[in-house]
């Protein structure tokens, strides 16, 4: 689900940070990334370094030219965007009963 994009308007930078916000274990390249949110891969590499920047994610080298980035759960503005996520969820579901 693409929460934040949802709450503040599109954006591809929401769309990777949700990606990964909703999938906070796994590691992914650029070509999962870009598959998973229908974008160009180009386009979500214009984002990426930004994300890695700012501590949101965080680039493991796999190999010489291989990257894979995961969710930096560490960082305390991914922890408050963790628990916001989650404290919609539990809205979104008492409003549904």
């Amino acid at each position: 689900m693409k929460k934040l994009n949802e709450l503040f308007g599109p954006s591809k930078y929401l769309r990777v940070l949700d990606l990964f916000l909703q999938n906070p274990e796994e590691f992914m390249n650029l070509r999962e990334i870009a598959r998973r949110i229908d974008k160009n891969p180009a386009s979500v590499m214009k984002v990426l370094p930004s994300l890695v920047n700012r501590k949101y994610i965080s680039l493991t080298r796999i190999g010489a030219k291989v990257v894979a980035y995961k969710l930096n759960k560490d960082n305390k503005k991914v922890k408050l965007l963790l628990e916001f996520l989650q404290k919609l969820e539990e809205e979104e579901i008492e409003r549904t009963k």
